[in-house]
């Protein structure tokens, strides 16, 4: 496992998000990214609801959400496939969605986040994984969003 992803590894708190990353890894092999096509939703049967798929718009940059995982729009409460994520949120949700995204493009490596924000009206909890991915290996264009919410 590459230093940087076994650091972030030990900071993985959930076991869904460990297991998604070391699945990416593995699936990244001696690549930069892995793609999107490397994944069989078979070999992640455990997560399915917690994972989201996004593809990267640059000029402006914006992320489109071609699949909401479940357990996702349950936190939230609003479901953003076939959508951008700027239209799904209010501006200061959004602000911190784009910065994590955005983030996990710049760097080209896996983010992973803890939150407790204020959200509709309540507290929600959560731990986040951002996976980046490749289609053509030279860009990060799509992302994985792997996402575990801590029920109250």
């Amino acid at each position: 496992m590459n230093e940087d992803v076994a650091r972030l590894a030990e900071a993985v708190q959930h076991p869904t998000l460990k297991r998604i990353l070391a699945l990416w890894e593995g699936k990244r092999g001696g690549r930069r990214w892995p793609s999107r096509a490397d994944f069989d939703p078979t070999e992640m049967v455990y997560a399915l609801g917690d994972i989201s798929l996004f593809d990267v718009h640059e000029n402006p940059r914006r992320f489109w959400c071609r699949l909401d995982g479940t357990r996702q729009v349950e936190l939230f409460g609003v479901d953003c496939s076939r959508r951008y994520l700027d239209e799904c949120f209010d501006e200061d949700y959004y602000a911190v969605a784009q910065q994590s995204f955005s983030r996990t493009v710049d760097e080209g490596q896996p983010q992973h986040y803890s939150r407790e924000i204020p959200y509709g009206g309540r507290l929600i909890r959560y731990e986040v994984l951002m996976l980046p991915l490749s289609s053509t290996s030279a860009k990060v264009d799509q992302m994985m969003v792997v996402l575990t919410p801590f029920w109250a």
